[in-house]
């Protein structure tokens, strides 16, 4: 065990003296991290983020008996923490056409309201017929921005509303005209039960309590980015270990010191201790300058802990077993470079992997991004306690021996003779 631990020591050292490596392992992935975590500050939020909408409208539904115009630009005009409507007034279509299709002061949605649409809706409903075209909506082609459907929501809420109302009148005019009934038509005032009946529709969500169970998730851009690119850079970081067993065991170091007293298992395990333990060092380190600088979110530092010494153990079974399939430097680094890359895709470092499709998550499984993050966004995100992310620490544990004993298999201290 002590010969272990000197070459590792030995490996650490040599590790430290090269700057460029410390280049690689620390202030390149944090210069990345800040990038990063800034350029998508607006993409992760906590929940508290205003969301903010402009509106063009033509509103040429005009007249005394003009409602349905005057009722949609009113309730557009909303004004909240969470949402802002701002709806701007235009005299025709084709001003309302330019803005939505305008590079420069583009309005989200464009809304135009047709002379005689307040009348068209009130012939429908008299005849018992649903209502066409009354009001046209405009966007541009294949936009899926989830501000068209709160204003879609908005205009179909004061189109229903007015809807009731209008079929209300027309009730009230059918019974007063049946044989037998007497209604003086000018007691009979449409305003009023239009208004009371689109009242009614607008106050009906007081009937349904809103309540909250739990906490809420708070989402910070670095607590995505930070563990994703710590985990990206990590993988990267075997090629340096893996490219110096290889390269001794082309120059014949491993043959020669298989002649000292040194057993087998000391001599790799020592190299595979120094890269669990700079690989972990690496991960600590930049979870703290994620912390501290970064504000990322972190309930639970012991769980958030165990993690990352899975993530390592599994890091450096996955490295040893890539030393044991390639056989040259120079099939290394491709290697190496092709699986931290679709890992990190696949696996969530790039973006959270709760938004992959359930297959790709299962396949994404195959590498340790994906047990890591799954484990990590759990903890930091979701805040699920350490029971709940055992599985996933046991799954990197698993993971690192599986390499290790395939590996076991495969690793030769010194290639055959041709």
């Amino acid at each position: 065990m002590k010969t272990l631990w000197y070459i590792a020591k030995k490996d650490l050292r040599q590790v430290l003296k090269d700057r460029s490596s410390l280049l690689l392992l620390l202030v390149v992935p944090l210069a990345l991290i800040a990038v990063v975590g800034f350029a998508f500050g607006n993409v992760f939020g906590d929940g508290s983020t205003q969301i903010q909408i402009k509106v063009a409208v033509s509103n040429q539904d005009t007249g005394q008996n003009a409602y349905i115009g005057k009722a949609i630009v009113n309730a557009l005009k909303i004004n909240t923490n969470q949402l802002v409507i701002t709806v701007n007034d235009y005299s025709d279509s084709g001003q309302v056409t330019k803005q939505v299709t305008a590079s420069n002061s583009p309005a989200d949605v464009g809304i135009v309201i047709p002379a005689g649409a307040s009348g068209a809706l009130m012939t429908a409903t008299q005849q018992g017929t649903m209502p066409k075209n009354l009001v046209q909506f405009y966007t541009l082609p294949n936009n899926n921005d989830a501000r068209i459907t709160i204003v879609q929501n908005v205009v179909n809420s004061v189109i229903s509303s007015q809807l009731a109302g209008s079929t209300a009148i027309g009730q009230v005019n059918k019974v007063c005209h049946q044989p037998g009934n007497h209604c003086d038509q000018s007691t009979i005032d449409n305003s009023a039960i239009n208004t009371a009946v689109a009242q009614a529709s607008a106050s009906s969500d007081q009937a349904v309590q809103s309540l909250t169970a739990g906490q809420a998730v708070k989402v910070g851009p670095f607590d995505q980015t930070v563990p994703g690119y710590a985990i990206f850079f990590s993988l990267f970081g075997l090629n340096a270990a893996a490219a110096t067993i290889l390269q001794e065991k082309e120059d014949g170091t491993f043959r020669r010191l298989l002649i000292a007293p040194i057993q087998k298992y000391a001599l790799l395990g020592g190299k595979l201790l120094a890269q669990f333990i700079l690989t972990l060092a690496q991960l600590l380190v930049l979870f703290l300058v994620g912390y501290f600088v970064f504000k990322m979110h972190i309930d639970s530092w012991p769980t958030v802990i165990l993690m990352l010494i899975g993530t390592s153990f599994a890091a450096t079974g996955l490295g040893i077993l890539l030393v044991s399939i390639v056989k040259t430097r120079r099939q290394l680094n491709p290697v190496i470079t092709l699986v931290t890359l679709i890992t990190s895709a696949i696996g969530g470092a790039w973006w959270p992997l709760f938004i992959e499709p359930t297959w790709m998550q299962q396949v994404a499984k195959v590498g340790i991004t994906a047990w890591a993050m799954e484990g990590l966004n759990a903890t930091m995100i979701f805040g699920k306690g350490f029971m709940e992310v055992l599985p996933d620490i046991l799954g990197l544990l698993a993971y690192g021996t599986i390499c290790f004993v395939i590996a076991l298999r495969f690793f030769r201290f010194q290639e055959k003779a041709a």
